[in-house]
């Protein structure tokens, strides 16, 4: 896959979508497969523009909790079969050029493709004035897809958003097509859970990323391995997330006696969450409930 920014000259001719992609749901997934059955029925290559940052931070200064980094944001839309990635800066000036303009000056000038494939509620240009029909008038052959749903509903990066932010993540796992992922370094952390018995490896929580309710999670671990995305096998852990700070992550099988995973890489697919955050009063009761729920992790993994 070849990746390009703002306008630094490529190839064209390609099949061309447009948008933020956070997540790479399935509903981005049922549209990418749409660009990907297009560019093979013409002899052509896929084109995605990936605006960064999210259009809601410039515009109206929320500060939007993404599902996604950029980096692994490319990883999955290469994984997904894209072609060509380029990431366009999105700025308020960009904002303002209309829907003419920006097929003109963007989509005709930089990319000229033979082809360009939108899902039903996208819109560009200043006042969302860009718009599939506009892209007709101006002489392009343009597809329109329609909302991919599941369980009566469409599946957008915003509902994915609610439904982790509630807890529900098996529910979200469902929506993305893989497990939510957190990657990061192994830092030294503050040894409690060693000395309980469960030792953990600590690593920072993007602080771009959405943090999930504080609680006990399952998911898959793979050590030292950023760009196989997403991970959807690996080693069972249990994972342990505090209302605010680091990740901690204890691995159910595979690690050797005294083996170190400081500075290590990880890469983490988080797939269900366990049971909620909790405070207790005192050290046994505390490793009580440490066992119990390495003991249910392990009957979620059938170990």
């Amino acid at each position: 896959m070849d990746i390009y920014h703002d306008r630094t000259p490529a190839r064209q001719g390609g099949i061309l979508t447009m948008g933020v992609f956070d997540g790479v749901h399935k509903g981005h997934q049922h549209l990418l497969k749409a660009c990907k059955e297009w560019a093979e029925e013409v002899g052509t290559f896929t084109e995605v523009w990936l605006y960064h940052p999210h259009p809601r931070m410039v515009l109206h200064g929320i500060q939007v909790p993404v599902l996604t980094t950029l980096e692994e944001r490319i990883a999955l839309l290469k994984k997904e079969g894209v072609s060509v990635v380029r990431i366009i800066p999105f700025t308020r000036e960009l904002s303002l050029l209309s829907g003419k303009r920006y097929i003109e000056e963007w989509i005709r000038a930089v990319s000229a493709p033979c082809g360009v494939v939108l899902g039903y509620d996208h819109r560009f240009g200043k006042e969302r004035g860009g718009s599939t029909h506009l892209l007709r008038e101006e002489g392009f052959a343009v597809k329109e897809v329609a909302a991919f749903e599941w369980e009566g509903a469409p599946v957008s990066s915003s509902r994915v958003r609610r439904l982790l932010a509630e807890g529900a993540v098996s529910k979200a796992v469902e929506l993305l097509g893989y497990p939510f992922l957190l990657q990061g370094v192994v830092r030294p952390g503050r040894q409690e859970a060693r000395r309980l018995g469960v030792p953990t490896a600590n690593i920072p929580y993007p602080p771009e990323k959405l943090r999930l309710p504080a609680g006990i999670y399952v998911g898959w671990t793979q050590v030292g391995n950023y760009h196989d995305l997403p991970v959807r096998r690996g080693i069972p852990s249990l994972l342990y997330l505090p209302p605010e700070g680091d990740l901690e992550v204890h691995l159910l099988e595979g690690q050797k006696e005294g083996e170190s995973l400081y500075g290590k890489s990880l890469s983490i697919g988080i797939l269900d969450r366990l049971r909620p955050h909790e405070t207790f009063d005192d050290a046994h009761t505390l490793f009580l409930q440490i066992q119990a729920d390495v003991e249910a992790a392990k009957a979620y993994f059938s170990l």
